[in-house]
C-alpha cells in the first residue's frame, strides 16, 4: 500500500510518529569570498555539528542572504528576506537542493529587507524595509515593483515614529500592533516600538518598552499563547566576552515595565567571545522551544544555535546546541521554526 492510497488509515500513525512536528531553520550571510547562503533544516535531536536534514541553496535559488525568514502554514511557503539580493524569494515550505522560488517579490522601496511577517487572513506581508521602516506588501504580490499598501517611515533623529534602524518584527493579534526592535539615534539606546498596524507615514507609536532591561538587545520573540515577549539581550564582562539573557516580559510590556523572568546564567550556554554576536531569536510553536543564535562574525567554528524548552526560567540547562559551519560556512542569521514534513507534501497533497 503505497503512502497516498493509505492517507486516511496511515495519518494517525504518522502523526503519532512526530512527522508534523516543527524543527529549526536557519540561514545567514555569505563568507567573505562568496555571493551566495543556503537555507539549512536541522532535526529535532541534532546536536553538535550533526549535518542538516535539508539544504536550500544554489545557482537556481538565487539565494544570496537569506538572514531572514519565515514560514506560512496556511499555503506551506516560505517567506525569505534576501538582504543582499534586494528581494522576497518565496519557496514552497518543503523546497530541497537548488529550486528556483515559486514568485519573488520586489518594490523600490523594499531596499534591503529583514525579517518579515505573512498575515494570510489579511492578505498582507509586512516586513522591515531599507533597514528604516516598516513596509505592507500583498501577500500574493509577485514581480519586480509589487504596489506596496502603506509604509511607517524612519522617524531618524528625534523623529516621531521613533524608527531609526529597526530589526525583529512580530505582529501582536489581540491588539493589531506591529512591533520591532530598535536603537535611538545618536545615543544607541535599544528598544521595543510598537506600531498599530493599519499606520501609514508619519504615525506615533502606540507603546515603547524601553529602560535598563531592554538595554543591549539583540532581537526579540512574541507568543501569543504564552502572551509573552522573549527580548534577546546581553552584558559585557571585563574581558570583552558577553553574557546573554533572554528577558521574558508580559505581551502588555510598556514603558520601563521589568521582565516576569529571565533565562540566564552559566548552564545556558548564552555566552559569547568579544568577536561574536548575537544574530536572532524564535519561537517553535509545534514543539514549545525557544531559539538563539549567535553568528561567529565570520569565525564558522564559533557558529551556533541554542535551544531551550519555552518554560525554561532562570540557569537553564538547553535541550539542544549546534554548532560551527554545518550551521553557517558564513555570518549567521536568525533561527526560525519549519515543520519537516516532505512526506507529507509528497503523499498528501
Amino acid at each position: 500500500m503505497n503512502l497516498r492510497s493509505c492517507r486516511i488509515l496511515c495519518l494517525p500513525l504518522l502523526l503519532s510518529a512526530g512527522m508534523a512536528n516543527a524543527e529549526l531553520m536557519i540561514g545567514g550571510y555569505p563568507e567573505i569570498g562568496s555571493n551566495s547562503h543556503p537555507l539549512r533544516q536541522f532535526s529535532a535531536n541534532a546536536q553538535g555539528s550533526d549535518a542538516p536534514v535539508r539544504i536550500l541553496g544554489g545557482p537556481a535559488s538565487a539565494l544570496e542572504s537569506p538572514a531572514n525568514a519565515s514560514y506560512e502554514a496556511g499555503e506551506g511557503l516560505l517567506y525569505v528576506s534576501d538582504f543582499y539580493g534586494q528581494t522576497i524569494r518565496v519557496f514552497s515550505a518543503f523546497a530541497e537542493g537548488d529550486v528556483a522560488p515559486v514568485r519573488i517579490m520586489q518594490t523600490p522601496l523594499l531596499g534591503q529587507p529583514r525579517a518579515n511577517v505573512p498575515i494570510p487572513a489579511l492578505d498582507e506581508l509586512i516586513v522591515i524595509a531599507g533597514n528604516c521602516c516598516i513596509l505592507t506588501l500583498p501577500l500574493h504580490g509577485s514581480g519586480s515593483n509589487v504596489p506596496p499598501s502603506r509604509m511607517i517611515g524612519w522617524g531618524g533623529n528625534g523623529g516621531i515614529t521613533e524608527l531609526n534602524n529597526p530589526s525583529s518584527l512580530a505582529w501582536f493579534p489581540t491588539t493589531d500592533e506591529v512591533a520591532v526592535m530598535d536603537y535611538d539615534f545618536g545615543n544607541f539606546a535599544t528598544k521595543l516600538v510598537f506600531h498599530a498596524r493599519p499606520g501609514n507615514g508619519q504615525v506615533t507609536p502606540t507603546r515603547v518598552l524601553k529602560s535598563v532591561h531592554t538595554e543591549n538587545a539583540a532581537g526579540f520573540a512574541y507568543s501569543q499563547a504564552q502572551q509573552r515577549i522573549y527580548l534577546l539581550t546581553f552584558t559585557t564582562n571585563g574581558d570583552g566576552s558577553h553574557e546573554g539573557q533572554i528577558r521574558v516580559f508580559s505581551e502588555t510590556a510598556s514603558g520601563q515595565d521589568a521582565p516576569l523572568y529571565t533565562i540566564e546564567g552559566t548552564a545556558t550556554q548564552l555566552g559569547f567571545n568579544a568577536s561574536s554576536y548575537q544574530s536572532g531569536i524564535a519561537i517553535d510553536a509545534d514543539l514549545n522551544r525557544l531559539m538563539v543564535g549567535v553568528s561567529g562574525n565570520g569565525s564558522a567554528a564559533d557558529n551556533r544555535a541554542i535551544v531551550f524548552d519555552l518554560a525554561a526560567t532562570g540557569n537553564a540547562t538547553p535541550i539542544q546546541v549546534l554548532q560551527g559551519s554545518t550551521l553557517s560556512p558564513g555570518y549567521l542569521g536568525a533561527p526560525f521554526a519549519v515543520p519537516n514534513d516532505k512526506l507529507f507534501a509528497d503523499g498528501f497533497d
